[in-house]
């Protein structure tokens, strides 16, 4: 009995030693793959930060053309109302 129990540790330690340089490119892979999906996470939230602060110039620039244009009507209707008279 002690003999059999020896032999199946002995066999297991052998197989796991084996299955450990499989583990380990495993893990290299997935490694390789979590840094590469973290750089391109990176990436996109660069591009989100771009994005958002076009997103802001421009509606600024909305902004700042409603007001000019509604000061021009004004002065359009200035100029009507001062021909009426």
């Amino acid at each position: 009995m002690l003999k059999q129990i020896t032999a199946i540790s002995f066999a297991l330690t052998l197989s796991a030693c084996a299955n450990t340089d499989a583990l380990d490119a495993n893990i290299s892979s997935l490694n390789n793959k979590v840094d590469a999906l973290s750089a391109q996470v990176a990436d996109l939230e660069a591009q989100q930060k771009s994005m958002a602060s076009d997103t802001q110039a421009a509606k600024d620039a909305a902004e700042q053309a409603a007001s000019d244009a509604k000061a021009a009507n004004e002065r359009i209707d200035n100029v009507v109302a001062s021909y009426k008279k």
